[in-house]
C-alpha cells in the first residue's frame, strides 16, 4: 500500500512538474480546430463561427483560407470568392424625423463586401448575405495557420453545411383577447412561407389590384388573420369616421407596422395586409410615441361573434429581402375560445 502510495506521489509530482513547464515562444500545437465541426449556415444570413481553437499554441498567429471544396465533387466552389453588396450604415435612423425614404437612404451605403472570409486573426469563419447566391451542400475548407516560429496547413479543418434559408422570420411576441373578455383564450397558429413560381405570380396581381406596382428590388411581408374556421379578415379601409377596415391599428401612442416604416406606402385587401420593404430588416425602426418593438391592431367588435374588440400584437422581424406571408390564425381550444368572423 505504501509502495502504491509513493507511485501515485511520483506521478502527481509529475503532472505538476509537466504541467508548470513554460510554453516555448512560437510553439504550435498539432491538435488546432473549430470546435462545432461542422458548421451549419442558412443562406442569406450573417452568421459567425467562434474562433480557432489553438490548444497552447503561442499567438499571435495569422490564419489564411486555402480553399474551400464541395464535398460531393471535391472541386474548389468559386461563388465563395464572390462580393455582394451589403449596407453600411452612416449614422442612425431617427424615427421622429426621417419620415421619407430619401432621408433614410441618405443615411447608408451599399458596399461590397466578401460572401466569406475566414479571420485572420483567430481564424473566425465570417459568412455575410452573399451566401444566397452560393450553391447549397457541404464543403470543406483548408487553412494555413502561422505564428512567429512555425507555419502548419491543416487539411479539412472544418466541413461548413450550407442549407436553405427558413429563419426568414426573426419571430418575437405575439397576443391577442381584450381584458374585459371571459372565456378561454384563442390558441394563435402561426404559419410562414416565402412566395415563390406560381405563388409569387398570384402575389404580384393581387397587388397591382390593391394599387401597388411588384418591386424585385424589395421585399414584401404578407401578414393574414384568421378566424377558427380559416375565415380571413378583411383589412381593406371603410369610409367612415372611425377609418378602417375589420382589422384596425390600435390607439395612437401604439406601435404598428405603418408607424415603423412611415416612408412606405402600405397596401390593403380584403384578407391582408401588404407591407413593401426597401431593405432588411423589416421593419428597421420602433414607431416614435412607442417604447417597445410591437405592433398593435384589433379586430373591430362587429367583425366577430364574440362581440368584443379583439387585441392583436406582433413583433416579427423580417431578416432578408424576399415575399414572405404570415398567415395567424385564432383556434379556440374549446367553444369559448372560438373566434368566428361575421360574414357580410
Amino acid at each position: 500500500m505504501k509502495i502504491k502510495k509513493l507511485i501515485y506521489g511520483l506521478l502527481g509530482a509529475g503532472g505538476v512538474l509537466v504541467a508548470c513547464d513554460k510554453i516555448e515562444e512560437g510553439y504550435m500545437s498539432s491538435n488546432i480546430y473549430y470546435v462545432t465541426d461542422p458548421f451549419t449556415v442558412e443562406q442569406g444570413l450573417t452568421t459567425y463561427s467562434e474562433a480557432l481553437e489553438l490548444d497552447n499554441s503561442t499567438g499571435p498567429v495569422n490564419v489564411e483560407l486555402l480553399d474551400i471544396r464541395n464535398v460531393e465533387t471535391g472541386k474548389t466552389e468559386e461563388a465563395w470568392y464572390s462580393e455582394s453588396e451589403i449596407t453600411f450604415w452612416k449614422e442612425k435612423i431617427n424615427s421622429e424625423t426621417d419620415t421619407t425614404w430619401e432621408q433614410v437612404a441618405a443615411k447608408y451605403s451599399m458596399q461590397p463586401y466578401p460572401t466569406f472570409q475566414v479571420n485572420p486573426v483567430g481564424g473566425r469563419l465570417e459568412f455575410s448575405e452573399g451566401t444566397l447566391n452560393v450553391p447549397v451542400g457541404e464543403y470543406e475548407i483548408d487553412i494555413k495557420v502561422s505564428n512567429v516560429k512555425e507555419t502548419r496547413v491543416i487539411r479539412n479543418a472544418c466541413t461548413i453545411i450550407l442549407t436553405e434559408s427558413s429563419s426568414f422570420i426573426k419571430e418575437g411576441t405575439y397576443d391577442l383577447w381584450n381584458s374585459s373578455n371571459s372565456g378561454t383564450r384563442p390558441n394563435p397558429v402561426v404559419t410562414y412561407k416565402e412566395l415563390k413560381g406560381d405563388d409569387l405570380e398570384a402575389f404580384k396581381s393581387k397587388l397591382a389590384a390593391a394599387g401597388g406596382e411588384y418591386n424585385e428590388d424589395y421585399g414584401y411581408m404578407i401578414l393574414k388573420v384568421l378566424d377558427h374556421y380559416g375565415e380571413a379578415f378583411d383589412w381593406t379601409p371603410n369610409t367612415g369616421a372611425n377609418s378602417g377596415g375589420e382589422i384596425r391599428q390600435r390607439q395612437s401612442d401604439l406601435g404598428s407596422y405603418e408607424k415603423r416604416s412611415p416612408w412606405q406606402k402600405m397596401y390593403y385587401t380584403s384578407d391582408a395586409m401588404i407591407a413593401p420593404f426597401p431593405m432588411a430588416p423589416f421593419p428597421l425602426i420602433n414607431a416614435p410615441t412607442s417604447t417597445d418593438d410591437l405592433s398593435y391592431y384589433r379586430i373591430i367588435p362587429s367583425a366577430t361573434t364574440k362581440g368584443v374588440d379583439i387585441w392583436l400584437r406582433f413583433s416579427w422581424f423580417i431578416q432578408r429581402k424576399g415575399v414572405f406571408e404570415i398567415t395567424y390564425q385564432l383556434k379556440g381550444a374549446d367553444d369559448t375560445g372560438v373566434v368566428q368572423r361575421v360574414k357580410k
